[in-house]
């Protein structure tokens, strides 16, 4: 059976571009503010929300956590579209709970890979990551460790660390995908970190601070270096 797909955007050229883009991955129903989608989801149960984290009447983040507790709504997947340079929008996001976060303008291709990639297997595949060996600079609770990189996705990265966190908890770091320079600064939720041995963790992180223009950098990274296998973080 066909996943049943809520589209949530106040622009109408949106709603109809993001109905277009859609409309081979199962039925599609379209809002345009929370109080719509919510109304709509109570008649029709969405197996996956897509919403703009800016909506007239509710941010997208407070729609995420809204359906995320309220059951009787379906318990859809969320997807939340951020602003292409809001680094912000992202991680607002993450900590809301989001199930993905994509860029705005919509692409056909991303959009619908994360809807399958949400829906069609259970639990959710992860993220397409690859191998990499750099050194990744871990800052925290006002100090600053060095951990190896193990892989990367465009949600997060794995690493081993001298250092134990706790679950959710954020932290900086600042790594090159080449070792050539290039160095990247993202912000990361721990999704999970669990002892290794010889003192170190392994560390499952999700990115929070990132942008469009990183998120593309990760992806093109990842599709460029092989073997790759399914993301641990997502």
């Amino acid at each position: 059976m066909a996943t049943r797909i809520l589209l949530v955007d106040n622009v109408p050229f949106f709603r109809e571009l993001g109905a277009v883009l859609l409309s081979r991955s199962g039925p599609v129903d379209l809002a345009a503010s929370a109080s719509d989608a919510f109304e709509n989801a109570s008649l029709r149960n969405p197996g996956i929300v897509i919403a703009d984290m800016h909506l007239p009447d509710l941010s997208g983040s407070e729609l995420c956590q809204r359906f995320k507790m309220m059951p009787e709504l379906g318990e859809p997947r969320v997807v939340l579209l951020a602003r292409p340079d809001s680094g912000r929008d992202h991680a607002e996001a993450v900590r809301a709970g989001a199930d993905e976060v994509l860029f705005k303008p919509l692409e056909r291709d991303s959009l619908v890979a994360s809807v399958r990639r949400l829906t069609d297997f259970e639990p959710p595949r992860g993220l397409p990551r690859a191998r990499i060996e750099q050194s990744v600079a871990i800052t925290a609770r006002g100090t600053r460790v060095k951990g190896k990189l193990i892989n990367v996705s465009r949600g997060g990265l794995f690493v081993e660390a001298p250092v134990h966190f706790g679950r959710r908890e954020e932290v900086a770091l600042s790594f090159s995908l080449d070792g050539n320079g290039g160095v990247v600064s993202p912000t990361a939720q721990v999704i999970w970190s669990d002892p290794i041995g010889d003192g170190r963790d392994g560390i499952g992180l999700r990115f929070l601070e990132i942008d469009a223009q990183m998120s593309s950098k990760l992806d093109h990274y990842v599709s460029d270096h092989f073997p790759r296998t399914l993301s641990i973080p997502g």
